[in-house]
């Protein structure tokens, strides 16, 4: 029967583009330092990576680059007639505890010291909104204005996370790839900003995959830690829900992503062998516009392409034995 670590491996050593491979015990992730667009990407997008790497016993920092003030909350999680505010308290809240559960040494807002240029005056990042420009993809929201976070100087923005990283002095950053998850504008900038940002600190970046099963990336399950990942989300009471697929009423309805074997949904298949040798998550994440997601368990990571002189196993390992930084620190 075809294994987890089976599948790691081929799907590891798949990659036509740079063939690479990572191992949630290198030295490379000692001082992980993750960049999210809103409150709950950490869960949604990264539970899964973020479990494993505090599991295995690294320091992992969280920047949240907006508040979210443009989602929307699930009825009846805010009080009658709440606004902004109270949704943005709620939301701050929410990623508190997810981040604990996941085991998150340090969180903090662009914008807001230490993760703030020195000098400036404290700023905050708007969430820029979205819409919906076809199924499962997002755009550009119209009204967002020039304090939202896709159209914030991108500049200020660098200078922000760049104070944070002298900070935290991190081994790796790791951000979204180029398709951002479903495109949301605050994703992609997040993009934008984890690739300028290692190259004005020489610090490696990773992407973490938007899809599932894609060549040229490595993928790793998570499935040891599916309760941490699902505690996480149930913090995110404004935002979703924790559903069982096995919910007649959800029967038909498509499911975004494939976290590895044993999964069902919309993206790339996975050979029969692969999906019988590991059964699937009997739980999914309805969003609050009730689009169903497969948990974050298998993610997939690659260096980014503006990574011109990426670490190697071989290397990181090496590093480790001698005793010396196995990246490139700021400072």
């Amino acid at each position: 029967m075809t294994t987890p670590r089976d599948f790691d491996a081929r799907a590891c050593n798949n990659a036509t583009a740079r063939p690479w491979s990572w191992d949630p015990s290198e030295p490379l992730f000692a001082r992980t330092l993750f960049l999210h667009a809103h409150p709950d990407d950490e869960a949604i997008q990264a539970g899964g990576l973020t479990a494993l790497l505090t599991a295995a016993g690294h320091r992992v920092t969280i920047l949240t680059c907006t508040r979210g003030e443009e989602g929307e909350a699930v009825p009846g999680t805010l009080p009658a007639g709440a606004g902004e505010a109270e949704l943005v308290a709620q939301r701050e809240a929410e990623i508190t505890r997810a981040r604990a559960i996941l085991g998150v040494a340090d969180g903090w807002w662009l914008g807001t010291a230490p993760a703030l240029a020195s000098g400036a005056a404290p700023r905050r990042y708007r969430d820029s909104g979205m819409s919906w420009i076809a199924p499962g993809v997002a755009g550009p929201a119209p009204g967002a204005g020039p304090g939202a976070f896709s159209r914030a100087d991108l500049s200020a923005e660098i200078a922000d996370a760049r104070a944070l990283v002298a900070h935290v002095r991190p081994t790796v950053i790791i951000g979204y790839d180029a398709a951002a998850s479903y495109g949301h504008p605050d994703h992609v900038r997040v993009h934008d900003l984890a690739g300028a940002l290692g190259r004005v600190t020489g610090i490696p970046v990773l992407e973490l995959a938007s899809t599932p099963g894609q060549a040229g990336w490595c993928y790793r399950s998570a499935r040891a830690h599916e309760a941490t990942v699902v505690a996480a989300l149930r913090c995110y009471a404004s935002q979703l829900t924790v559903v069982d697929r096995a919910d007649p009423a959800l029967a038909g309805l498509p499911v975004i992503g494939i976290p590895g074997p044993g999964a069902a949904g919309v993206g790339i298949a996975v050979p029969k062998a692969e999906r019988d040798s590991e059964p699937a998550p009997q739980l999914l994440i309805r969003h609050v516009g009730g689009q169903l997601q497969e948990l974050p368990l298998w993610p997939g990571l690659r260096p980014a392409d503006s990574a011109s002189s990426f670490p190697t196993p071989q290397t990181s390992a090496h590093a480790a034995a001698a005793g010396l930084p196995s990246t490139p620190v700021a400072e």
